[in-house]
């Protein structure tokens, strides 16, 4: 499926899009919900996904002339809540595998505009959700411990480690013993290992635990997709959070 997307289709994406935007911006100096940090990871993730897809099908990348125009803050303040925030990541997935099935299409006359708009709404929400998280880098030399909010000092975490999970005939993740589906020992070694140069060791329940989550990120990774595994020290402790890019990517 690759014909031609139409210019009212653009328009409609880019109208909801910017609802979405418009919403998170309003909140962007509120406070996440204790377990809405993945949700927020993941709705950025999504949106970035979307905006390489976007400029796929454009054949032009915007981003450095993009006019990034945040709402007015909504006060009084309150806490943005990981319901609200799976909700628009699970919609802005549905429109990155909708456009991804027109991908090698020629976009239609006129949607200049419209194309703009949405990349401009893309970026807008992506800087929203990072201003929602708050600082990710560490404290410098002389520096106290970084603090988000009232969430206390962030863990010691390499944030921008990446575990990469594609389960593929060639290398499966996945394997069913006595009518279970569970991890492949060498994904329980992959994973053993991204936490151990974390300096974390997982043991006994906990290790199960986690297991149990990868495995139900590895069965509900999106058609043409592939699982990415992040850690965060935001919340004050280590945990890993999912996302998904594109094949390839």
């Amino acid at each position: 499926m690759n014909e031609m997307i139409t210019v009212e289709e653009l328009e409609k994406a880019s109208h909801n899009v910017q609802r979405l935007a418009h919403f998170i911006g309003e909140r962007r100096d509120w406070i996440l919900a204790s377990d809405a940090e993945e949700a927020a990871r993941s709705l950025a993730e999504a949106a970035q996904s979307l905006a390489a897809v976007i400029a796929r099908l454009a054949n032009s990348d915007l981003s450095d002339s993009l006019e990034v125009r945040q709402p007015a803050r909504l006060n009084p303040s309150g806490r943005v809540t990981e319901a609200r925030l799976t909700k628009f990541a699970d919609f802005i997935n549905q429109l990155r595998q909708w456009f991804s099935l027109h991908d090698g299409a020629a976009l239609p006359e006129g949607s200049d505009r419209a194309v703009r708009s949405l990349q401009s709404a893309l970026a807008g929400a992506v800087q929203a959700i990072e201003l929602l998280l708050g600082p990710a880098s560490g404290p410098g030399p002389a520096e106290s411990p970084l603090v988000s909010g009232d969430l206390g000092p962030v863990a010691n975490v390499d944030m921008a480690a990446r575990l990469v999970l594609e389960d593929t005939p060639a290398r499966p993740l996945l394997q069913v013993f006595r009518g279970v589906t569970e991890l492949t020992p060498e994904a329980m070694t992959m994973v053993d290992e991204f936490f151990a140069k974390q300096g974390i060791e997982l043991k006994g329940a906990e290790r199960r635990r986690f297991q149990d989550k990868a495995l139900k990120w590895i069965k509900g990774t999106p058609e043409g997709q592939v699982l990415v595994v992040r850690m965060s020290g935001l919340s004050g402790k280590a945990e890993a959070y999912s996302s998904y890019r594109p094949k390839g990517a």
